[in-house]
């Protein structure tokens, strides 16, 4: 186990601390791997708002037939459709923000942090309206409930509504973990710009 942990760790400076290849260090790794970030939550963020077009088309049937059949509807159907309204909105707002992060990708003071924080700010308060709505959703129309050969129509779209709710929140999820990552890389991108200049100074 030791000398398989030694090999892992020269094999690691090897890569990083030889100039092996031209261009190649760690910075150049580390702003590769941000761009890999942004592509990856660009990606989320589509699948996030195809999800959040579905739940709204859903929910909005949803309060129609009800209003029109019983004259009510359910406040956590509302509440699903508010939260996919908002996500709506707000994936074009974090795409714009994505924009700001690409122009400054290659900058070596860490200047992504501003649009971070606003990406991270918006995505935290729709992750926790979907996990509560999901939440409350599945707690009021449990699965084995309306699952069976003889549910009427009504109760496939009850699961409907309660599976892309979990969709969403698992997606947004991912795209969480990302810019957590992407944080993560930005720190170390400037800790490696600071250790350069200490460096050359000397």
């Amino acid at each position: 186990m030791h000398s398989t942990h030694v090999g892992l760790q020269s094999h690691f400076n090897t890569y990083f601390a030889q100039p092996s290849r031209p261009g190649s260090s760690l910075k150049d790794y580390l702003l590769m791997s941000v761009a890999s970030y942004v592509v990856h939550r660009s990606a989320l963020y589509a699948l996030l708002w195809a999800s959040a077009v579905v739940e709204l088309g859903l929910t909005g049937w949803r309060i129609h037939h009800t209003k029109s059949v019983a004259g009510f509807y359910d406040p956590i159907v509302a509440a699903l459709l508010v939260s996919a309204v908002l996500t709506l909105i707000w994936i074009p707002i974090t795409s714009f923000l994505h924009l700001r992060k690409a122009r400054g990708l290659h900058s070596d003071t860490g200047a992504g942090y501003a649009p971070l924080h606003a990406e991270s700010g918006g995505n935290i308060v729709l992750w926790i309206m979907w996990l509560v709505d999901a939440a409350i959703a599945t707690h009021k129309w449990p699965t084995r409930a309306l699952v069976g050969p003889s549910s009427p129509k009504d109760a496939h779209l009850l699961l409907s509504l309660v599976a892309f709710a979990w969709i969403s929140f698992g997606v947004l999820s991912l795209a969480c973990v990302f810019v957590l990552m992407h944080f993560a890389a930005l720190r170390a991108i400037r800790a490696a710009g600071h250790t350069t200049s200490e460096k050359t100074g000397a």
